[in-house]
C-alpha cells in the first residue's frame, strides 16, 4: 500500500464509508456520499488497488469491504446487507428457532418471496431446519456481526433483537 493512499479527501471519505458499512454496492455509496458515478469508480478502484478495500461478487453486482473483513464474513455480510435475507436470520435467532409462519410475519413478505431467500440461506449453510423449525447457524457469530454493525442497518428488526439481547 502506498503511503498516500489517504491523502485525498474524498478517499478517506469513501473508505471510511465502506469499513463502517461493509458489504455496501458501489451504487449505495454514490447516493449516500453524493459523488459522481465516474469519480467514486476511480477512488474505488484506486484503493481496492492499493489493498486497502476487498470486493466480493453478490450475483452481479459488486460489493465492497475493508481489506480488514475476512472472506467468510464477507458472504455473511453480504446476506445482512439484504433486508429479507436479515430479518429472516434474526427472526432464526430465537432459542427455540421460528416456523415458516414466524418468519414470513417476521419478513414481511410474501411466501413465495420468503422461500427464496429461505432456500439461498439453506444453501449456504447460514440457515438450517429441524423439524418444522429454522434456526440460524453459528448465533454467536451472527449476533457479533449484528451488534458491530448495527448502526450501518437502519432496521427496527435487528435494533428490537439487539435491545432484548442486551437486556439478557
Amino acid at each position: 500500500m502506498k503511503k498516500d493512499a489517504l491523502a485525498l479527501e474524498k478517499r478517506r471519505t469513501i473508505y471510511q464509508y465502506v469499513k463502517e458499512h461493509p458489504g455496501v454496492y458501489m451504487r449505495e455509496i454514490q447516493k449516500e456520499l453524493s459523488m459522481a458515478t465516474g469519480v467514486l469508480e476511480y477512488h474505488l478502484d484506486y484503493l481496492v488497488k492499493e489493498g486497502l478495500l476487498t470486493t466480493h461478487m453478490d450475483g452481479r453486482k459488486k460489493r465492497f469491504y475493508s481489506s480488514e473483513v475476512s472472506a467468510p464474513h464477507k458472504e455473511l455480510l453480504s446476506f445482512l446487507r439484504q433486508r429479507q435475507s436479515r430479518r429472516i436470520l434474526v427472526t432464526a435467532l430465537k432459542p427455540k428457532g421460528a416456523s415458516l409462519d414466524e418468519l414470513k410475519e417476521g419478513c414481511s413478505c410474501s411466501r413465495g418471496t420468503l422461500l427464496v431467500y429461505i432456500s439461498r440461506l439453506l444453501k449456504t449453510g447460514y440457515l438450517e431446519k429441524r423439524g418444522e423449525r429454522y434456526f440460524a447457524v453459528n448465533p454467536d457469530e451472527l449476533t457479533k456481526m449484528l451488534i458491530s454493525y448495527r448502526e450501518s442497518y437502519l432496521d427496527d428488526v435487528v435494533d428490537r433483537f439487539l435491545d432484548s439481547f442486551g437486556n439478557l
